[in-house]
């Protein structure tokens, strides 16, 4: 039976990497998360190419080709270990449809009643804009999606600035916000 590509995230979670991928390519974290997802594509009989292999999960096909050519440079494990490494990380990610999971989030970006609510309960000194990196954290943490596609950015890419924001608003949260945060995306927009 065919891998669903509609449970395999545009990132390998941060827990599975740790797990199972780690040390197997001196690429980045987050390419080697992005890589191990576009292998899973391509285990789709359907997918055949890289570009395939990204447009399966939304991200566009030229950054699949070129995270592929990446990672696939930097290998320090034969392609036998990668796939048994990349099926195990798999087979332990959450099943659920990310697909329906990133259409919430897209689906939120004109709303703010959500994040005013989780902000009263949980971030009181919340700020203007605090709700374009709460959807962004929603996007890398929940959807297991790429920070470069968060619906945040419409179509741009973040700017350093952009960048700089979000890492200072991921990096103040604490346990609590972050499970709010998460379970925030279940509630009622």
């Amino acid at each position: 039976m065919p891998i669903n590509l509609t449970l395999v995230p545009q990132l390998i979670p941060h827990a599975q990497y740790l797990e199972h991928l780690d040390g197997a390519s001196t690429s980045s974290e987050d390419t080697v998360r992005l890589f191990a997802c576009l292998s899973l594509a391509r285990l789709h009989p359907d997918v055949t190419t890289w570009a395939a292999a990204a447009e399966s999960p939304n991200m566009p096909g030229p950054m699949g080709v070129r995270c592929a050519r990446a990672c696939s440079a930097t290998m320090l494990i034969s392609a036998d270990e990668w796939k048994s490494r990349i099926w195990r990380a798999g087979e332990e990610t959450e099943s659920r449809d990310y697909r329906a999971t990133e259409a919430k989030i897209h689906h939120r970006l004109g709303m703010t009643r959500w994040f005013n609510e989780w902000a009263r309960r949980n971030r009181p000194d919340a700020r203007y804009g605090d709700h374009d990196l709460a959807l962004t954290w929603q996007w890398v943490h929940v959807a297991h999606a790429h920070f470069d596609l968060s619906p945040v950015w419409r179509g741009s890419r973040p700017t350093a600035r952009d960048r700089s924001r979000y890492r200072h608003f991921e990096a103040s949260l604490v346990d609590r916000q972050q499970l709010a945060l998460a379970t925030a995306l279940h509630k009622r927009a």
